[in-house]
């Protein structure tokens, strides 16, 4: 079986078709898995976020599914096939592996080491987990990428610092507008971004932090969190008094539009910050036309991200290829189990056949020793075999594993 990683970030596509692609998500996943006896895909796994549009394929042969998956993309997202031929790379087994493990750590994140990336994975493991698409080989795959990315976290304090898309707008309009401590923020949305955008705001140091959300659900988030929740009567009040309005709702429709935010910002003299995080732009851009509003979305955002530190960068990916090597040499001994049972089993054969002689020539008592004898003896016999196989495995000539198992035991139909 083949990893296999199709995939494009913020690098390579306008956020705009990002986007496009986020919508078409579980379209593109089902329709990945609901033919797989011609394509070969035994599992898919979606990381969409607004950097990046991943998937990762459980799959027998790399070319047939990647062109499978690609054409997929294009006709879920309506894009056209040329472009997302362009937009997208496509890779295999340690090179898949390699870039999983270093996208849940932080490290090709946009802001190098943000702490929101490996929460962002889990979730869309766990996704393809409860629709039934995450096959064995995935399972193996996240699990290892969480551990390597919990690992370097610990060993390098890469990610230990809160990073995130939101921190780094908070940090950017600190610069431009001084301290955040007793200001009030406005957050639109409560999704799975608005936790830590909550968190930050609590971090920087905000008086009062408002909740609204489009869907109806800020009275429960913001009841849970020690926030003020905000209905929509409320919203344009809540709006006039806020130093900081951020929106990560991605559905935030025509409620903040210029035309819209004007009457709350027409008898206010105070600068208006306004935060638009969402991947599919809640916050018009010309809002920023309006007196004393100073807007940050993701490109403003992208343009200002620190860079990490050197040091921490290489020990991370010090740590990634560690990883790496780990998981494909657990994943060739995983392969060669089949063999190891097969020869044992046929061994178990043969003893089978040996008691029962010497239980009609003997009887019971010698039959039992001799089965004891034997035993021991095939299994003292095949360790040595199998350790040298294992060994043959873990610098990855897994033929010459298959070779020296005929050489010794012959061919059975393993």
């Amino acid at each position: 079986m083949a990893f296999v990683l199709i995939g494009t970030d913020y690098r390579e596509v306008p956020l705009e078709d990002l986007d496009l692609l986020s919508q078409a998500r579980e379209s593109i996943e089902t329709a990945l898995v609901s033919n797989n006896s011609q394509t070969s895909i035994s599992g898919a796994v979606i990381l969409s976020t607004c950097n990046r549009f991943e998937i990762y394929l459980d799959c027998d042969d790399f070319e047939t599914a990647s062109k499978h998956a690609i054409a997929t993309i294009a006709e879920q997202a309506n894009l056209a096939p040329e472009y997302c031929g362009q937009i997208f790379k496509a890779v295999s087994d340690s090179t898949a592996a390699q870039h999983l493990f270093s996208v849940t750590s932080g490290l090709e994140s946009m802001v190098i080491g943000e702490e929101e990336i490996a929460g962002q994975v889990k979730r869309a493991f766990t996704s393809s987990q409860q629709s039934g698409h995450a096959s064995t080989g995935l399972v193996q795959a996240f699990q290892k990428a969480a551990e390597v990315a919990k690992k370097i976290t610990t060993e390098t304090g890469l990610g230990s610092a809160g990073r995130s898309t939101i921190t780094v707008a908070l940090d950017y309009l600190e610069q431009r507008h001084g301290s955040h401590a007793g200001k009030q923020a406005l957050l639109i949305g409560t999704g799975a971004h608005a936790r830590v955008v909550v968190a930050a705001l609590k971090r920087s140091g905000f008086d009062e932090i408002s909740v609204f959300s489009p869907s109806g659900r800020a009275q429960d988030f913001a009841l849970s969190r020690g926030l003020v929740s905000i209905d929509r009567e409320g919203l344009q009040a809540a709006i006039a008094d806020a130093d900081l309005l951020v929106s990560c709702s991605g559905n935030a429709g025509d409620l903040l539009t210029k035309d819209a935010l004007a009457p709350a910002r027409s008898n206010s003299e105070a600068e208006l910050m306004v935060v638009d995080v969402s991947l599919s732009r809640d916050v018009s851009p010309e809002v920023e036309s309006l007196p004393g509003v100073d807007l940050v979305n993701l490109e403003v955002i992208k343009r200002h991200a620190p860079v990490e530190h050197g040091d921490a960068i290489l020990a991370a990916q010090s740590l990634v290829n560690a990883g790496v090597d780990a998981f494909e040499r657990e994943k060739l001994e995983r392969n060669l189990g089949p063999f190891v049972t097969a020869i044992r089993g046929k061994i178990a054969l043969w003893i089978d056949e040996e008691v029962d002689r010497i239980l009609k020539r003997d009887g019971v008592e010698a039959a039992e020793a001799a089965r004891a004898t034997l035993t021991a003896s095939t299994n003292q016999m095949l360790h040595e075999p199998i350790t040298k196989a294992k060994s043959l495995a873990a610098t990855g000539d897994e033929e010459d594993y298959r070779k020296a198992l005929l050489a010794l035991f012959g061919d059975y139909s393993v």
